[in-house]
């Protein structure tokens, strides 16, 4: 969402959201496939639903971004959303990260 706030090109633009859409489905496909791993298999149903649930809700907040904002320029809207996006991957991946450590140090 970062570099699609900086494309100025329709046909680019379209490229790009394939591409997301993509990435966007791989992503999910493997999360479901790591949480049937590590979910017990009576809750992975509630846990899958869940996880659809708030990803719709953000999807739904990402799509509703230039109605909430009508005077917001969209590619800043596109560069707000991706660097959020962002800051939560690296803030999940030092809370998984620190989890991972008190594990060890308790084994």
């Amino acid at each position: 969402m970062v570099v699609l706030s900086f494309v100025t090109s329709p046909l680019m633009a379209i490229v790009l959201y394939a591409i997301a859409g993509m990435l966007w489905s791989l992503s999910r496909a493997a999360a479901n496939g790591h949480l049937s791993t590590v979910v017990d298999s009576a809750l992975i149903g509630r846990v899958q639903a869940f996880t659809t649930l708030l990803t719709a809700g953000l999807g739904a907040l990402i799509f509703l971004l230039p109605t909430l904002f009508p005077n917001a320029i969209e590619a800043a809207l596109y560069m707000a959303s991706g660097v959020t996006i962002l800051i939560t991957i690296a803030l999940v991946g030092l809370w998984t990260r620190s989890l991972r450590y008190a594990g060890s140090l308790k084994s």
